[in-house]
């Protein structure tokens, strides 16, 4: 029998009074018990044997890697408080949880009751609390619910991400393929569009950056109204600079994680820490030059199975995150949400479940992860240096991580300056062997908008409905320069506006860039020789307004069918650069898109024959022509014209083309006022050959000439 302890000293050996565990099957036949059941009546108790008024005892960690020990008694039963499933109302005693209240980081921790035999048997884990709270009142995830997750065993060859693999090739073709299979996808389905937030920081002449934070909250939103919650999960965070890290919050607070400055791990492995109910689980997102490692609590361990946290890590099911021991530097109390502050000690596994009452994963090898190496020109003039990261495996998360290494690495020891132009050229490279190449310029650039391209790419891959692709590997090149080489078009002269299929349309580009003096961009675009007479929109712009036209004008080209469709339009759209002027004739309506498939410039019938053939993936569209001429300096504006193009032929020595003839003008009356103009006759005219009428009517009379 186990008697209560008070307060939240830690017995001699905890483990020594937890009740024996039923010896787990081998780990080759563990997947079938699982299919049964892994809830033991004799180590775990159900919720419908809870009562009010029960007691028991908690086991975490305060301090090191040592666990301890604090009281807890059941309030009573949440019914249904969560679809199909209660939460234990639970209040803990003891003076350290009387003074903290519910801490982050505790989640996962075992509760044990001692039921009326004297037993001690384990409810579940802490995992709820209330922000703000002047009571140490917390909610318990039910055992029985958790050992329901599903548990994957790594094989000698590791796992790997959920469908990172599935098709391997440079074309990397999914099932099923596009609207006739139902599905399509668009580049606005991968989040915020490429240079979208390139907007925010337009007023940039006045010097006016948009990374400015406002204070938040450290824990949860105490501008809701109270209510019970999942704990947040502390991320700890290294190497990274506190501007940095507050403009990257919010993005990290929105997947449920709370980036917290702390130190890292202390760089060797620790045998004597090891995965056991109450210990540190510790899931360490990135490593190398900069760490983040959310912490946690183990829950229970059965053979290689771990079950932790008691709520969702991000929710996303299928994961293949690396997961490991702990040691925990100090407990932070707080007036909203206390928090603990950690590190992992080494690893000890993959976390392959991540679902809505907790996590679960295998003691044995680690997944693989996505090394990320990037060579930095620091605006201060000194020497490039070379940053090494490795980042996990997760289709939302990744792109946020990989977003942190960037900002770590361009930021390294100094901020960003104020004014500042960023060049970067970086490769992406896939589990499928796609490549994209990610090269641009970015003027007052912060951390939150450096890695937007390539976050989109991320997301796209991950993200899309074909298939997840998972990056492998980023490499690249980043150069800070202290100066903003950016630019607003003031003015843009185009000298005439009437043109003949085939000439080369001048203009002239004033803009003012910025500390500096009015100059001037000549810019040239030749006209096809296939235009037909009319009038036609001419735009000439920056990178932003010719992006926006494109998918006015050409909506298919950023659509995807299939899985190597997503991947030509993001390649398609990494080629538009900031630095750059753009023009852009649009022609008529000429141009029909079998899918992602483009067939400009087509005869009206062969558009009715495409157009009436029945299909739901083919869009008419514009024919464009567009040029791009590059700059040194970031463009920011636009201007539009109107231009004629007319195909009469110019008037040359000998016979004149003869106009077709009208019905009311017979050859006679021509040939008499033929004779009219005499000396009168326009200069362009004086010099060509008079013909007789009886030359003329023949050539008349034929109705094809």
């Amino acid at each position: 029998m186990v008697a209560p302890i008070p307060s939240c000293v830690q017995p001699a050996s905890v483990q020594a009074e937890l009740p024996p565990a039923r010896t787990a099957p081998p780990p080759a036949t563990q997947p079938q018990a699982a299919e049964k059941s892994l809830f033991d009546p004799a180590r775990h108790i159900r919720v419908s044997e809870v009562k009010a008024g029960m007691t028991g005892y908690g086991l975490t960690v305060f301090r090191g890697s040592k666990i301890e020990r604090f009281d807890i008694e059941v309030l009573s039963v949440l019914r249904n408080f969560n679809p199909k499933g209660d939460v234990v109302l639970i209040r803990c005693k003891g003076d350290y949880l009387e003074h903290t209240g519910s801490i982050a980081g505790m989640s996962g921790s075992p509760v044990y009751l001692t039921d009326a035999a004297g037993h001690a048997r384990m409810l579940g884990a802490f995992a709820y609390g209330w922000p703000m709270t002047k009571d140490p009142v917390a909610g318990v995830q039910p055992i029985e619910y958790m050992l329901e997750l599903p548990v994957k065993t790594p094989g000698p060859a590791q796992i790997v991400a959920p469908d990172a693999g599935a098709a391997e090739g440079a074309g990397g073709a999914a099932t099923p393929t596009g609207r006739h299979g139902g599905m399509c996808w668009s580049l606005k389905d991968a989040g915020m569009l490429p240079m979208a937030w390139k907007a925010e920081r337009r007023p940039w002449l006045a010097g006016v950056r948009s990374d400015a934070v406002k204070p938040a909250h450290l824990l949860g939103g105490a501008d809701n109204p109270p209510r019970l919650e999942p704990l947040a999960t502390p991320l700890m965070t290294a190497g990274l600079s506190p501007r940095v890290l507050d403009q990257l919050a919010p993005q990290f607070r929105a997947a449920g994680l709370t980036a917290l400055q702390a130190g890292g791990g202390s760089g060797a492995e620790n045998a004597d820490v090891k995965l056991e109910p109450g210990s540190v689980l510790a899931v360490p997102l990135l490593t190398g030059d900069v760490e983040m490692t959310a912490v946690g609590t183990c829950t229970e361990v059965l053979g290689d199975h771990v079950w932790g946290f008691g709520h969702p890590f991000n929710n996303e099911g299928p994961v293949a995150l690396p997961m490991g021991a702990g040691e925990i530097n100090g407990v932070i109390a707080n007036l909203n949400t206390s928090f603990k502050l950690g590190a992992m000690s080494r690893t000890a596994g993959t976390i392959t479940t991540d679902g809505s009452v907790g996590v679960a994963g295998a003691i044995g090898a680690a997944p693989p992860t996505v090394p990320i190496e990037l060579t930095v020109h620091p605006a201060d003039g000194s020497h490039e240096k070379t940053y090494h990261f490795n980042a996990s495996q997760h289709p939302k998360l990744t792109p946020m991580i990989a977003g942190a290494a960037f900002s770590a690495a361009v930021s390294g020891t100094s901020e960003l300056p104020q004014y500042n132009t960023v060049d970067y050229d970086v490769s992406l490279t896939f589990s499928n062997g796609q490549t994209v190449r990610l090269a641009n310029r970015s003027v007052n650039a912060t951390a939150n908008d450096l890695f937007g391209d390539a976050g989109v790419v991320l997301q796209a891959a991950s993200d899309n409905p074909f298939q997840r692709v998972a990056v492998k590997k980023i490499t690249g090149s980043i150069s800070v320069r202290p100066r903003a080489d950016a630019a607003v078009i003031q003015d843009v002269n185009l000298p005439k506006s009437r043109y003949h299929p085939g000439d080369v349309v001048k203009a002239y580009v004033s803009y003012q860039p910025f500390r500096g003096a009015e100059a001037m961009l000549p810019v040239e675009l030749e006209l096809p020789r296939d235009l037909a007479a009319g009038t036609y929109q001419l735009i000439i712009s920056d990178a932003m307004r010719y992006f926006s036209d494109q998918q006015t004008a050409e909506p298919f080209r950023f659509t995807a069918e299939n899985v190597g469709d997503v991947f030509a339009v993001l390649k398609d759209v990494a080629t538009i650069r900031e630095n750059a002027v753009y023009l852009r004739l649009l022609r008529k309506p000429d141009g029909i898109a079998v899918g992602h498939t483009a067939l400009p410039r087509l005869p009206s019938s062969r558009r009715q024959i495409l157009l009436g053939a029945g299909r739901s993936n083919t869009t008419p569209f514009v024919s464009s022509t567009v040029k791009s001429v590059p700059t040194e300096l970031v463009m920011t504006g636009s201007a539009e014209f109107a231009i004629t193009i007319e195909t009469t032929a110019k008037v040359s020595v000998g016979a004149p083309h003869p106009a077709k003839p009208e019905p009311a003008f017979t050859p006679a009356a021509k040939a008499e006022e033929a004779r009219k103009p005499g000396a009168g006759e326009s200069p362009g005219k004086k010099d060509a050959p008079k013909e007789s009428p009886k030359q003329d009517a023949p050539k008349e009379a034929k109705p094809g000439e």
